[in-house]
């Protein structure tokens, strides 16, 4: 087997995690600013639903509210969350 096909090492791609670390403080940044902005039931139902992945129906009867109420806060969270950080 010549040198050439050998398979070299894998390099990782230079900066991902300085990449991943920056968007992570920027969606951050952006959930404090959308935060301001509604009632923290509406974030408290996005935070369970999308950030900590609890299915609605369990966000739903946590907070005692719709299935259909967890889907209409989510969307209308993320438009937010979509706006502010130009996401």
């Amino acid at each position: 087997m010549t040198i050439e096909r050998i398979p070299g090492p894998a390099i990782p791609e230079f900066g991902a995690e300085w990449d991943a670390a920056w968007e992570k403080n920027l969606l951050a940044q952006a959930l404090e600013r959308v935060r301001e902005l509604i009632e923290e039931r509406q974030f408290q139902v996005f935070d369970l639903n999308v950030m900590k992945a609890w299915p609605a129906k369990d966000v739903a009867q946590t907070l005692g509210i719709s299935v259909a109420r967890i889907y209409l806060t989510k969307q209308r969270v993320a438009a937010l969350l979509k706006k502010e950080g130009d996401w």
